[in-house]
């Protein structure tokens, strides 16, 4: 698909660059070609023309295999809140490690994280361990249908709360979800009480729970309005429906993650990244009553099993990082990511197409609502691979973590202004409301 000679040539110089940067990463890319499909295992890391290869990282910073240090705002997905092997959480794991990995049998400090996570975020009375977001939500989704006897989910429309089929369905459906998913799922648009209240008094009698990502995160990021997340706890109180928060991303944003900042309890959270401390890890808990689901009966009637549920390495590396989590560590994050959105709009200007987002640490570059999205793509596509060649990873969604600095915020906004000065008016809408082109 072509948008014009401009972006056409702009394509072809940048790729070029990033090829004559990367030519490790793309005979490894052709390699991995022939084993696995598409040449990865994570369908939301991929970019054209191939993605880079890291061979180690440090704090700020990925080393790829070409030897470009790369100063990072990704942080595997937000999930590295302390950035690359920070040495608390690498001595945590090493001292478990030489202890022993994995065994059939409940660990110490499963009892440690577990309690930890239960004082810091406010619906946690118990919580239970998995090793994913995904699965996280899953239990918590299985969780809600147990406790209240009914089957259907109100989700938000494009919300990703992983890759389990009930909570994976939007309007734009994905392949390979069974065609009769959609009788349990009910679609709602995120940040509209009104909408939200009417689904769920007409399906009252069939809907097991509301789940919510309380600050969208997919393809932009969206803060709730001033109410929305109260509403949704009123309105589902009301009706006797559960309210569940996909805290995976979220958690980073305050010590008791987006409940505690928007002071909004719901009945059942679903957590991850942050507070494994890098190793997989997903958790979920939330009112005792309802987590007594996974204990009633002779067995349980409610089966939740894993090989590496709560494992001693996540266990330990959890510890160490949400020991790190202190409230001066959250003010500090939030500070850095006001200055990193701050500077960014600085840059962009009020006539562009795009503008900045940001919720306390996280930060993203997305097009205006009247932009025109296949353009839109391309431009932030092209973007994300000239900062690459300025040695900076910036995806969609940014992230800053405990050791990074002013500094460095600062190298990430310079470099920004580098770039879009090549873009010229790439970067302005049109009257008609997308890219220029």
């Amino acid at each position: 698909m072509s948008f014009g000679p401009r972006l056409a040539e702009l394509r072809e110089s940048i790729e070029a660059e990033y090829r004559q940067r990367t030519p490790a990463s793309g005979a490894m890319h052709a390699r991995a070609q022939r084993h696995m499909p598409d040449g990865d295992t994570r369908t939301g890391i991929a970019f054209a023309p191939y993605q880079t290869y890291i061979e180690s990282a440090h704090a700020c910073f990925l080393y790829d295999v070409d030897g470009n240090a790369l100063l990072d705002f990704n942080y595997n997905a937000t999930s590295l809140i302390h950035g690359h092997a920070h040495p608390a959480v690498v001595t945590a794991i090493q001292r478990q490690a030489a202890r022993g990995t994995a065994w059939s049998a409940p660990n110490p400090l499963q009892i440690e994280l577990a309690r930890d996570l239960c004082e810091r975020v406010p619906s946690l009375e118990q919580v239970r361990f998995c090793n994913s977001g995904t699965e996280a939500n899953m239990q918590a989704a299985k969780a809600a249908r147990a406790f209240t006897g009914r089957d259907r989910l109100l989700k938000m429309d494009g919300a990703y709360h992983g890759t389990y089929d009930g909570l994976e369905l939007n309007a734009t459906e994905a392949r390979g979800i069974p065609r009769n998913v959609r009788d349990n799922v009910v679609l709602a648009p995120f940040d509209d009480a009104a909408a939200a209240e009417r689904l769920i008094v007409a399906n009252r009698h069939e809907l097991a729970a509301v789940i919510v990502t309380p600050v969208f995160t997919r393809g932009g990021l969206i803060p709730p309005s001033p109410g929305y997340l109260a509403a949704l706890r009123d309105i589902t109180r009301a009706h006797g429906v559960l309210l569940i928060f996909d805290e995976v991303i979220s958690f980073r944003l305050a010590a008791g993650g987006a409940q505690d900042l928007y002071g909004v309890t719901p009945d059942l959270t679903a957590l991850g990244k942050v507070i494994g401390g890098g190793l997989p890890v997903g958790a979920f808990g939330g009112r005792a009553e309802i987590m007594r689901v996974y204990a009633e009966g002779e067995p349980p009637g409610l089966t939740h099993a894993g090989t590496f549920n709560a494992n001693p390495l996540t266990m330990a590396a959890g510890l160490a990082a949400l020991e790190l989590l202190t409230v001066p560590a959250f003010q500090r994050l939030a500070d850095l990511g006001g200055r990193l959105s701050h500077r960014l709009a600085a840059v962009i200007g009020d006539d562009s197409a795009f503008q900045v987002n940001r919720v306390e640490s996280l930060v993203s570059l997305d097009p205006r609502p009247t932009t025109i999205e296949p353009a839109a793509a391309e431009v932030l596509r092209l973007i994300r691979l000239a900062l690459l060649n300025h040695r900076i990873n910036m995806p969609g969604l940014c992230a800053v973590a405990t050791v990074m600095t002013e500094v460095d915020v600062d190298r990430l906004v310079d470099a920004f202004g580098e770039v879009l000065g090549t873009f010229g008016d790439l970067l302005v809408p049109t009257t008609s409301g997308g890219v220029s082109a």
